[in-house]
């Protein structure tokens, strides 16, 4: 994983709004997390990078992240040169990620991946807003696999990143399917005050059509006095193959948001 590094920014009124990938091009999915001691947000960012998109031969390819803000200067970029692992060859894709954090504002994050040997060179971007004031719950980060942080198991390994106790396969638009059916997704609840309050999570999946074809009961959640992270799993089995939806909505203090993340499922 790398730290992407951007400059501070006027602060502008904007309604909190998630990411969105401009095109049919590489999957890219920014995550958005508030750190309320800066005021800031923290973004994660994954790009998922097929491997007929670099180089056959030796699977090399250079990939480069920039940020602009809303005037379209940039004020964050960062590339380097990697290689696909072996054991992934001929494997679907690898994932790179970065982090960086910004002021309130808009912003672009742009990606591009290159094969040295072949020149080719594909590009991918997402629109994204910085939190004006701190929201009642994050983005939602949606994974193939999340697991708890345990002894001798505390270090992430590659493709893996670490959010507060647990560990993140980092995906931008998961594959599941028969042989892999479970989803895990993870929040951050941020709270108002300094006392410890309680809410309730429900999760659900929609298809393009806007059709429920899983949902599952609330569950309750307590929130600390300074926020909680909140990850869980269910179980996708049944599912016909295509493009879904999951959706996470958090209710708490007679409020409900809700946060999605899409995610593929084949045979």
């Amino acid at each position: 994983m790398r730290t992407l590094l951007a400059a501070a920014l006027t602060v502008v009124s904007l309604s909190p709004a998630p990411a969105r990938q401009t095109a049919e091009q590489l999957p890219l999915r920014a995550v958005r997390f508030y750190r309320a001691d800066h005021r800031r947000t923290r973004v994660t960012a994954f790009l998922e990078i097929p491997c007929a998109a670099v180089d056959s031969s030796g699977s090399v390819y250079q990939v480069a992240f920039r940020i602009t803000d809303s005037t379209g200067s940039t004020i964050g970029a960062e590339s380097w040169k990697a290689s696909v692992p072996a054991e992934r060859r001929p494997g679907p894709c690898v994932v790179e990620t970065v982090e960086f954090t910004v002021a309130p504002g808009r912003y672009r994050l742009e990606a591009a991946v290159k094969s040295p040997a072949t020149g080719r060179e594909t590009r991918s971007a997402v629109d994204l807003e910085g939190f004006d004031h701190q929201p009642p719950v994050s983005d939602v980060l949606l994974s193939p696999a999340i697991r708890l942080v345990a002894p001798g198991d505390t270090v992430p390994q590659a493709g893996v990143l670490r959010r507060g106790g647990a560990l993140v396969t980092a995906a931008a638009l998961p594959r599941l399917g028969r042989s892999r059916t479970t989803a895990h997704y993870l929040l951050e609840v941020y709270a108002a005050g300094e006392n410890e309050d309680a809410g309730t999570m429900s999760v659900w999946v929609e298809d393009s059509a806007g059709a429920v074809p899983l949902k599952w009961r609330p569950a309750p959640v307590p929130v600390q006095s300074g926020g909680s992270t909140l990850h869980g799993h269910v179980s996708l089995a049944g599912l016909s193959p295509g493009r879904y939806t999951l959706v996470v909505a958090v209710g708490r203090g007679g409020r409900t948001e809700e946060r999605k993340a899409d995610f593929l499922f084949g045979e």
